[in-house]
């Protein structure tokens, strides 16, 4: 989906996560995107000179998929090692960690807590090794599509709480409040970076986009967009490194 048929500026195809991650990546029933790195594209794509034609992808499969049909992924993609013998990233756009939503009354005060309880967590997200490993074997993984998918599990009692990043669950706590959820992050734990995703070896692509990247948080771009999608501050990203 173009952003505009008047637009003469090159196209530039990117994969969108059709499940959504809000609020970086969200879209509606007509797979129309929205959300904080959709956002952050096309501010990129207006410093860089090209536009935008998003493509809905599950985000299982997206990586591995970059290259056939589009150059640029994004979602809430954390960078790891693994995934860098896949594709390239840019310089990280976003700092997070995880945490947990439960119900307001529930138990569960720390990251911890989770050995012996039942906790959604999104299936092929750095989230999933974490968990496994914080319950040591004591507990149950109840894996899901999405971290609102997880979350509902959570609205609805079928879980203890949910695994996932700080970003998405600090966002559905706050547009859910009738939910009365909330949220435990731990300071201690390490930070993930969020970054957007480029087909393997496109360098001049992959310096666009850093370039552009430098460009909005030079000129105030990257805070606007920020305070749009995080207007009650939820644990503010670095500025330097530069997900």
């Amino acid at each position: 989906m173009e952003n505009s048929t008047q637009d003469s500026r090159p196209v530039q195809n990117v994969f969108f996560e059709a499940g959504g991650f809000a609020p970086f990546v969200m879209s509606d029933t007509d797979n129309r995107p929205s959300g904080f790195g959709i956002d952050l594209v096309n501010a990129i794509g207006d410093k860089q000179g090209f536009r935008t034609n998003y493509i809905p992808h599950p985000f299982t499969g997206m990586l591995e998929d970059l290259g056939k049909g589009a150059d640029i992924a994004v979602a809430a993609i954390t960078v790891t090692d693994e995934r860098k013998a896949m594709v390239d990233f840019t310089n990280p756009h976003f700092d997070t960690s995880m945490a947990l939503i439960v119900p307001e009354d529930s138990p569960i005060t720390s990251i911890g807590d989770v050995k012996g309880k039942n906790i959604a967590v999104v299936v092929g997200t750095v989230g999933e090794p974490g968990l496994a490993k914080l319950q040591g074997g004591k507990g149950i993984i109840t894996r899901t599509p999405s971290v609102w998918a997880a979350t509902r599990e959570v609205m609805r009692k079928n879980v203890d709480g949910a695994f996932a990043d700080a970003g998405p669950l600090n966002y559905y706590a706050n547009t859910y409040k009738e939910q009365k959820l909330r949220v435990i992050s731990d300071g201690s734990s390490a930070k993930n970076h969020y970054a957007l995703a480029v087909t393997k070896g496109k360098t001049e692509l992959l310096n666009k986009l850093n370039q552009g990247l430098e460009q909005i948080k030079a000129d105030g771009t990257y805070d606007k967009i920020y305070q749009k999608w995080f207007p009650t501050d939820q644990g503010k990203p670095t500025p330097a490194p530069a997900k």
